[in-house]
């Protein structure tokens, strides 16, 4: 087997079991469209409002088992021909337009920055046992710092923590059906993306769009770190008498300015970790790492987990857009700026394609001649 062609045959397996779950869903939401958990959603997808379940659906269907068709079949051979790779990127982007941008859905990005808050303290739990184990004098005291203030803040807060736990807990369980299906399509949509990428990266286009990002993968990082940036200080307000994004500041309780407060964590998470696309510790772990410290850090590691999110901010564009064109124009500028999808999901894959190409020709310095012999360097 050509070895180029293992991480597209990869992709296309996942691709094809994830396209008959979708077919297998699009069957049944046909015959009962009653049992469709996008039906429940407070925001349906945008596509469902437009052209109705029944289309919707049988959509769903008829693309699905495309992809399934297609991906067995490429599946049992050992190369994809060129003529077949242009057949596969028809394929995937059909793939992508339906179940990523048309399944696609405001739910799906709160959904994912709720459980991302609620990981926030696990995390930080986490980072603080590892430093006060494996750092130096002073990264102990900073490791024995942080968890010295999470225990007095449990002990301080623990009514507080519960609340918060209490009311946002049972919703995530209420809505798991719901967010079980947007992120499944979320996943599909990354997939075939993926799929498409590599089925056409012999073609000038993508190999010049890969050396672009990667010399300017710097410029290209601090802009998608800038992007969850509105929302980090909108939800940080909250614990100002001047809240932005949730109502007045009479109708702050503390449970409530604490949940703003892991919510924003969260999106400075974000920022922590695309910044961490340029260095050093985005490509060898920190030696205060356990396992795992002083050793490079794989690809695969910072390049799925980035392109599934920039993936969620494309997908999430959309109706992010629709939803804030009917509030007004002043009030959808803000919407707009407080989520920016729309710039921080296509800064963000360009970030991580330029992740990609730099790691790769620091790996194969002879990647790196390849690619200025192909802009003619």
């Amino acid at each position: 087997m050509d070895t180029t062609y293992r991480p597209l045959r990869l992709l296309l397996l996942l691709a094809t079991l994830s396209s008959l779950i979708s077919a297998g869903l699009g069957i049944r939401w046909l015959l009962a469209p009653d049992t469709s958990a996008l039906t429940a959603m407070a925001i349906p997808p945008p596509l469902l409002t437009l052209i109705g379940p029944g289309p919707m659906y049988a959509a769903q269907m008829v693309v699905a088992l495309l992809g399934v068709a297609t991906g067995a079949a490429l599946l049992a051979v050992h190369e994809v021909p060129g003529r077949i790779a242009r057949l596969v990127a028809v394929v995937g982007a059909a793939q992508v337009l339906l179940f990523g941008l048309g399944f696609a859905s405001f739910t799906t990005l709160a959904g994912t920055g709720y459980l991302l808050a609620l990981v926030v303290p696990v995390i930080v739990v986490a980072c603080g046992i590892a430093l006060l184990r494996g750092g130096g004098p002073a990264r102990r005291a900073v490791g024995a710092g942080i968890l010295l203030l999470l225990v007095l803040g449990l002990v301080v807060g623990r009514e507080v923590v519960g609340h918060v736990a209490g009311s946002i807990l049972p919703v995530l369980l209420a809505d798991a059906a719901q967010l079980l299906v947007t992120a499944h399509v979320l996943v599909e949509g990354a997939v075939w993306a993926a799929v498409v990428v590599l089925a056409l990266r012999t073609s000038g286009t993508v190999g010049r769009v890969g050396d672009w990002t990667r010399r300017h993968r710097r410029a290209l990082t601090l802009l998608a770190a800038c992007g969850p940036l509105p929302y980090a200080l909108a939800r940080l307000t909250w614990l100002t008498p001047w809240p932005v994004l949730g109502g007045s500041a009479a109708e702050m309780d503390v449970t409530t300015r604490v949940w703003g407060l892991m919510l924003s964590t969260g999106a400075w998470l974000g920022v922590l970790l695309t910044i961490g696309l340029i260095r050093p510790w985005g490509e060898t772990f920190p030696r205060w790492f356990p396992a795992v410290g002083g050793r490079p850090v794989p690809i695969a590691t910072a390049a799925i987990p980035g392109f599934t999110v920039a993936a969620l901010l494309c997908f999430a564009a959309v109706p992010v857009v629709l939803s804030a064109a009917t509030i007004g124009p002043v009030a959808a500028l803000a919407f707009a700026l407080a989520f920016p999808c729309w710039f921080w999901g296509p800064m963000l894959a360009l970030a991580v394609w330029g992740y990609i190409g730099h790691r790769r020709s620091t790996i194969d310095p002879r990647a790196g001649d390849r690619s200025r012999s192909r802009m003619g360097a």
